[in-house]
């Protein structure tokens, strides 16, 4: 028996198990498609402190610190700018103002002389935190696979979870699409958009909802000297890394189950995020597409994550809920999920408002 199956090896899960080995639990980490082999993979890889709550931006800074400790290869400090009309841009700057964290606030030219390669009129302004990162998230999965394996978790993969098996307010194991089971004294559910499925599987029902995320990976010929940036007023948001731009626009369709088909995204979004592009940016050349990103995400009604035990499973924490901020809000959730379980729920005592009992549809159980 383990003493922490941590269900789910996204960028969730991976830290999750890596604070458990930290405190030294024996740790197991299960899915059929792998470290990083779902959504975490199809990220866009933007981490940035410049989000609307104070919260939020500290989770951020964290998963940051947490990231840089963990990985030496996947990520650069290009800063953060985002570009907006002033009403636009006041949440994050009250959020940054009460969690203390340094930013700038440029003007249109004063951005221009700092980056020629933007294109701003008088009505925009901007704000800059240095702090922040470009990501590759395949790079990112490959170094935290080795730092699982260095701190002695167990990584099962090719085998996923499909059912909870518990005894009275207990989870017990969880059987695998193997037919064996893996027995726990605690569990973490860190799938994302397969919690839903899961939980049904002992008559737990999570009102959440799921969105198909688009994101590009554009050519453009030569490595710019730019931070990542995000435009409020055109809705779209890129980072630098080498000679590429990733993004696209906030962009997203609902779908029934999670989504990580290779299918292309709608022709219009593509030429849509490329027109706007150009609006703000100077290219030497066109931006040539090379790759294309589909990844799957989840939503609560009220646009907050879930994080906390699950009601009626008392020795299980469960993470979803995180929208389109998934990769950046990860690390910092996987850590504080792991900690409430092996440190005492005292963990999550400014976190709950953010309980998984707010997005329980039923929870019925037949012994």
């Amino acid at each position: 028996m383990y003493d922490l199956a941590v269900l789910g090896e996204g960028i969730v899960g991976c830290f999750a198990a890596l604070r458990a080995a930290e405190l030294g639990a024996d740790v197991i980490l299960i899915d059929e498609r792998g470290v990083f082999g779902g959504a975490s993979a199809r990220a866009a890889g933007v981490f940035t402190v410049q989000l609307d709550t104070p919260r939020d931006a500290m989770l951020v800074a964290k998963s940051i610190e947490l990231v840089k400790r963990y990985s030496k290869n996947s990520w650069i400090e290009t800063g953060f700018l985002q570009i907006g009309r002033e009403g636009a841009l006041r949440e994050s700057l009250e959020a940054l103002t009460k969690c203390e964290i340094r930013y700038d606030v440029l003007d249109h030219r004063e951005i221009m002389e700092k980056w020629p390669e933007f294109i701003l009129d008088s009505s925009l302004k901007g704000i800059y935190t240095e702090q922040d990162l470009s990501v590759e998230p395949t790079i990112l999965g490959r170094d935290l696979r080795e730092a699982l394996i260095g701190r002695g978790v167990r990584i099962y993969e090719g085998v996923g979870a499909r059912r909870l098996l518990r005894e009275g307010d207990e989870l017990r194991s969880v059987k695998l699409s193997d037919s064996s089971t893996v027995a726990a004294n605690y569990f973490v559910l860190a799938m994302g958009s397969w919690n839903r499925e899961l939980l049904n599987s002992c008559n737990i029902e999570l009102e959440t909802f799921l969105l198909t995320c688009f994101a590009y990976r554009l050519d453009i010929g030569k490595s710019l000297n730019i931070p990542s940036f995000s435009d409020e007023y055109l809705h779209t948001y890129w980072r630098p890394w080498q000679n590429t731009l990733v993004g696209g626009r906030y962009d997203a369709e609902f779908t029934d189950k999670p989504d990580l088909s290779s299918a292309p995204p709608p022709l219009k979004s593509l030429k849509m995020s490329l027109k706007l592009l150009l609006k703000r940016l100077r290219t030497e050349t066109e931006p040539r597409l090379v790759e294309h990103m589909r990844g799957p995400c989840s939503f609560t009604s009220d646009g907050l994550p879930v994080v906390g035990r699950i009601p009626g499973l008392d020795n299980a924490v469960i993470v979803d809920g995180l929208g389109g901020y998934g990769l950046m809000r990860g690390p910092a959730l996987g850590y504080l999920a792991t900690e409430a379980l092996l440190r005492g729920p005292k963990t999550l005592d400014g976190f709950t408002d953010l309980s998984p009992s707010r997005v329980l549809k039923k929870h019925t159980y037949t012994r």
